[in-house]
């Protein structure tokens, strides 16, 4: 009798799971048909993923209701330790709440409300403020600014025109002249924003007073600190004459117009206020913003940006403020493109900088934005993807992060699936995840995707609504280090799939894993929960999402062991992973779902100090069969170990040709 051709065939280095829609046998050795609540994060075949804590539990002041809308990671200036989360809830209208400096939440000031839902607002830190796109009943952007301690409308509105009188008794000339005004903000003696000036009054003084009294228009009620008069004798070349505290609404001018003397005013449009945008992108030198909430008359098509720093030198006051709050739109400077308004469909978002272009994303286009180093023209429109339909279905699904070589990239969704765009052009990424795009809600009416970098284990976590969800339930992870550029051009590698609790995410951000008065500087995915009122911080040594267990395992493809033309038998596997106190379990499907042995299980425990053990799943031999699929992994759902797999080996028999 010949002695048995045993063989052992081993998995490892494994690259993630192939959800493309193929023969199972295609798939490569190095990919699993399945990858489920494990990463490839320092495994060379599977790590469980970790687990998840409500930050509740260690948070005070909390009162957010209905579930959680948009969380959000504020840095105020380059200290990180002062990093500020900030959440809104889903409540009518939302409540919008501010974690800094400690555990404890508090509700700041809003000057207008939310309108409508929070699930689309979104925020950018820049200048040391944290700018705020939600959609309220003013056509405004909104900042928190920390020297206010107050969510304001950022700029300052135009007044309404002054009013002129006659005052006092005397022979002030009967000579026609003009008056503007304009609000100020100061700190001491520092302008801090400025707004335009008013629309003229002409006023022809009676001959018999001794002044003309100029009482300013209605208090703007955005926090200004002193007013501005402006004269002239012409209705063309006004001249500044005063600054009053806001307190005082009048000013008495009996100078000639004929005398007056004084700087002129900026050019109009100088300090345009941004319109309430819906997307927000901080540079180093602007803050980009793109879209519209408003209904009427927008442009939904439109980017703009702000002043560069110390672009606006004021000629009446001789000082710069105010840059990030102001679109300068004169008769010299525009700073605004439209991009093919009625084609594309509307702005859906924006992302970068990469090599200083900012990409402005359409639902079925993509542009670069070149900067030309002309402050006239600051930036051109170039079309990336103009006519292959690729764009990006939501704001929140950009994410910028790193290819395999560590350069910078930009990641996104689209209609199609995940692409990314660095120094190899544009990518896509899904056909390793098509079977799982396959299924998801574009229409989904709450959150159809979200996403978040997570740098420390270089993943890229996107959360997508399914089936008939209208909310994420299901998370896609992409480890950048793993996804390889094909021949044909295309990204494949590096994906596996996440359930439970953790996955069910309305909204993400990166936040300090510890929250302390100098919050700490490692940084943790935390998500906002669309059921129920809670924030979850993820990737945890918790072995539950706040509670709720889990299942992880790693389907190997039905695989002809023998080859296509012979029958085969599978011994034992044998698994090689990290010592601990717990189980793993080994599942054998024979012949494509004709039969399958239950999963038997074997201890990892370690049988000394080992911190590595190699263990054999007894009971799990298959003995003439055509092509076999191997799961590895959790018998179900459980509270276990974090346990990491190295390597699974298979034994393998050669047995009788089927010809």
């Amino acid at each position: 009798m010949a002695p048995r051709q045993l063989k052992t065939i081993t998995y490892t280095g494994m690259r993630g799971r192939d959800g493309y829609p193929t023969y199972p046998g295609a798939i490569p050795k190095w990919r699993a048909l399945e990858m489920f609540n494990v990463d490839l994060y320092r495994a060379g075949f599977a790590r469980k993923r970790g687990g998840s804590t409500n930050i509740f539990s260690v948070t005070t002041s909390e009162s957010f209701a209905s579930g959680m809308n948009m969380i959000l990671r504020h840095v105020p200036g380059t200290d990180q330790t002062l990093a500020e989360l900030w959440g809104a809830d889903g409540a009518s209208p939302p409540l919008l709440q501010r974690l800094a400096g400690g555990t404890a939440w508090a509700s700041p000031t809003l000057k207008d409300a939310f309108s409508g839902t929070s699930q689309d607002a979104m925020g950018v830190s820049f200048a040391g403020k944290l700018y705020l796109a939600y959609d309220s009943a003013v056509d405004r952007l909104h900042v928190w600014d920390p020297t206010d301690n107050s969510v304001r409308r950022a700029g300052l509105a135009t007044g309404a025109a002054a009013t002129v009188a006659n005052t006092g008794s005397g022979s002030y000339a009967a000579t026609i002249r003009y008056y503007k005004w304009r609000s100020v903000k100061k700190s001491g003696s520092t302008y801090l924003m400025y707004s335009e000036l008013s629309a003229s009054v002409s006023f022809t003084p009676s001959g018999s007073g001794t002044h003309a009294r100029v009482t300013k228009g209605a208090a703007i009620d955005e926090l200004e600190t002193h007013w501005q008069v402006f004269a002239s004798a012409d209705n063309s070349s006004y001249l500044y004459q005063a600054e009053i505290a806001i307190g005082t609404t009048i000013w008495d001018d009996n100078t000639a117009p004929a005398s007056y003397t004084g700087d002129a005013p900026p050019l109009a449009g100088t300090y345009t206020n941004w319109t309430s945008v819906k997307y927000l992108l901080a540079t180093d030198d602007h803050l980009i913003g793109a879209g519209a909430w408003e209904t009427s008359g927008a442009k939904y098509s439109r980017v703009w940006w702000s002043a560069v720093t110390g672009q606006i030198a004021d000629s009446a006051t001789g000082a710069s403020s105010g840059e990030p709050d102001a679109v300068i739109q004169t008769t010299a400077v525009s700073n605004y493109v439209d991009l093919n308004e009625n084609d594309g469909g509307e702005v859906t978002g924006i992302g970068g900088p990469i090599d200083a272009r900012v990409f402005v994303f359409k639902r079925n286009q993509i542009w670069r934005l070149v900067p030309t180093g002309i402050d006239t023209a600051f930036y051109q429109p170039r079309p990336l993807a103009k006519g292959s339909g690729v764009g990006c279905i939501r704001q929140q699904t950009i994410v910028f992060a790193e290819d395999a070589a560590g350069r910078p990239a930009l990641y996104w969704l689209s209609e199609f699936g995940p692409y990314r765009y660095g120094p190899d052009g544009l990518q896509a990424l899904v056909d390793n995840i098509q079977d799982l795009w396959d299924t998801i809600n574009l229409a989904a009416t709450s959150v159809v995707a979200h996403g978040t970098y997570y740098p420390a284990k270089r993943q890229i976590w996107w959360w997508i609504a399914t089936g008939s969800s209208n909310s994420p339930d299901t998370k896609i992870v992409f480890d950048v280090r793993l996804g390889r550029a094909y021949e044909d051009g295309r990204v494949g590698d590096g994906w596996t799939r996440h359930s439970g609790d953790s996955a069910g995410a309305q909204c993400s951000c990166l936040f300090s894993n510890t929250l302390a008065a100098a919050m700490s500087r490692d940084l943790k995915p935390h998500i906002g929960r669309s059921s129920g009122t809670v924030i979850l911080k993820c990737d945890t040594a918790d072995l539950d999402d706040a509670g709720t267990t889990y299942q992880g395992y790693v389907d190997l493809p039905d695989t002809h062991y023998a080859g296509i033309d012979h029958l085969c038998q599978i011994g034992t596997p044998i698994i090689v992973a990290s010592a601990g106190s717990y189980s793993l379990a080994a599942t054998i499907v024979r012949d494509y779902g004709e039969e399958t042995r239950t999963a038997a299980t074997v201890s990892m425990a370690a049988g000394g100090s080992e911190t590595r053990t190699a263990k054999v799943v007894e009971g799990t031999d298959t003995a003439d069969a055509h092509a076999v699929r191997v799961r590895i992994g959790d018998s179900a759902a459980v509270a276990d170990d974090l346990w990491v797999i190295d390597a699974v080996g298979i034994p393998v028999e050669q047995r009788e040709s089927i010809v």
